[in-house]
């Protein structure tokens, strides 16, 4: 019984999975022409729109990694840590990094750049790649991390964790909704960053997975989640509207609006999805589909942007139908590449 729990358990994170990867997908789909409307269009208006919605998706993806990576042992196999987590992100990111600035050069003409230019583009790669350092980054703290986590009691847990939603979360809030300079700069003072930064969401993951919140807050959680939703719509649109310009930080991850969003959504998938049995068959599409995540997120740029030279964009039909048709599209195609690329013998794992 208790083996087959298990097995749910890791079919609703790799549900929890896909979906943060099609809300990376649709949220890039998204801001695709941010800056190229003005801000009362309503074209724009819906873009940014959907692009508050699907916010959750990078603090999903890490509080997964928090569930999963910190029960491990007290004692980390550090060869492994290093030859076989850190080293595959380590890796997929040079790869992407390199065909990212060899696509740029390609673009700009390689007549038209010195070997230090090309270079340097491969060297960048692309913006969207950032969260696989940041992982590693993460995965270089496990050590010292499962120490904390196996010696700490709840309390010490839940003490981090307020931290974390002060001076991360509630530090960014205020100072996207223009809170006056004088509050947002006495909440800067004190800037503990141990409990800044992703680590929070990776903690939050772990808590929530291993301890769990008492089932008379669910509704309320789940309640906060929808309503979040509807408030990173109104305010990134009414501010905009109010500065006259594109302000999208409202929903960033560490807004409480998207905190909220991707508390519920995780709290939901861990509490209730994990309690449904699913057959051999859903299990191995779901997984198969997991497995591709991380090839989408590393491919799903250079789609929409090799499309879009082409003509082919989320504004071929009206944004409020063109952006999903669009996202399920990638998303679908960037699946079925990844599901080819991890599968070339002995570099695929190294690709995606």
């Amino acid at each position: 019984m208790k083996g087959k729990t298990n097995d749910n358990r890791m079919v609703h994170y790799d549900l929890l999975r896909i979906l943060a990867a099609f809300s990376v997908v649709i949220l890039h789909i998204s801001a695709q022409f941010w800056y190229d409307f003005d801000v009362t269009d309503f074209r724009w208006l819906t873009a940014n729109s959907y692009d508050a919605l699907f916010r959750f998706g990078v603090p999903v993806f890490v509080m997964i990694s928090g569930a999963l990576f910190l029960p491990g042992p007290e004692k980390t196999d550090m060869k492994r840590l290093y030859c076989h987590n850190i080293m595959r992100l380590l890796a997929i990111f040079i790869v992407w990094s390199c065909l990212y600035g060899l696509l740029d050069c390609y673009n700009f003409g390689f007549q038209n750049l010195t070997m230090s230019n090309i270079l340097q583009e491969m060297l960048f790669g692309r913006y969207h790649l950032w969260y696989l350092p940041l992982q590693i980054g993460i995965y270089m703290l496990l050590p010292i991390l499962r120490i904390w986590i196996q010696n700490a009691d709840k309390k010490n847990i839940r003490y981090f964790l307020l931290l974390f939603l002060i001076f991360q979360v509630g530090s960014e809030t205020l100072d996207a909704l223009f809170v006056h300079k004088s509050v947002t700069y006495a909440a800067s003072l004190i800037k503990p960053y141990m409990v800044c930064g992703y680590l929070g969401y990776f903690i939050w993951g772990y808590y929530i997975a291993h301890y769990g919140i008492q089932q008379k807050y669910h509704k309320f959680i789940y309640a906060a989640g929808v309503l979040s939703l509807a408030c990173n719509v109104f305010f990134s649109n009414r501010i905009s509207l109010w500065k006259g310009q594109p302000l999208g930080k409202i929903y960033d991850s560490f807004g409480i609006f998207t905190f909220m969003i991707s508390t519920a959504l995780f709290l939901f998938s861990t509490a209730r999805v994990s309690r449904h049995s699913f057959g051999p068959g859903a299990k191995k599409v779901i997984r198969e589909l997991s497995l591709d995540t991380l090839g989408v997120y590393a491919l799903h740029i250079g789609l929409i942007e090799i499309l879009t030279a082409r003509g082919i964009h989320s504004m071929l039909l009206p944004n409020i139908v063109g952006i999903p048709l669009f996202s399920i599209f990638c998303f679908i195609t960037c699946t079925l590449a990844a599901a080819i690329l991890r599968r070339i013998p002995v570099i695929g794992k190294y690709i995606c």
